[in-house]
């Protein structure tokens, strides 16, 4: 047990608090890298990359409420028809439609991005 102690003590004396396990406190997330994040979501979504309308993107929201671990954003943008997803095969009205994505990110991941609170960002599903 002792040889043990020493070793820790040599190891933190050598190498700092860089040798100790990572603590599970979360990693703080900037508003910018969410934001970010949920952008990127967003322009390479099937419902935007088939039809949405270029600069429609608004960011509305951005929030923490646990100063930077998760950040809760609401976007609006258009597309040139109604509907979710790739509607490639679909017959559509010519009619733009305005969208709201609510986004949440947590330590630096997007865990949820839903449209239109129907439309499942992230799996590209109905809710």
């Amino acid at each position: 047990m002792a040889v043990s102690v020493v070793f820790v003590l040599i190891l933190f004396a050598v190498k700092g608090p860089a040798c100790l396990p990572a603590s599970n406190k979360a990693a703080p997330c900037s508003q910018e890298q969410a934001s970010a994040l949920s952008l990127s979501l967003i322009k390479n979504s099937p419902t935007f990359s088939y039809d949405g309308v270029k600069d429609s993107i608004q960011q509305v929201k951005a929030e923490s409420p646990d100063n930077g671990s998760t950040w809760n954003l609401i976007y609006t943008f258009k597309t040139a028809h109604p509907g979710h997803g790739d509607r490639s095969e679909e017959e559509l009205a010519q009619m733009i439609t305005g969208h709201m994505a609510q986004i949440t990110v947590t330590k630096c991941k997007i865990t949820s991005a839903v449209c239109d609170k129907t439309w499942n960002l992230l799996t590209n599903t109905a809710q």
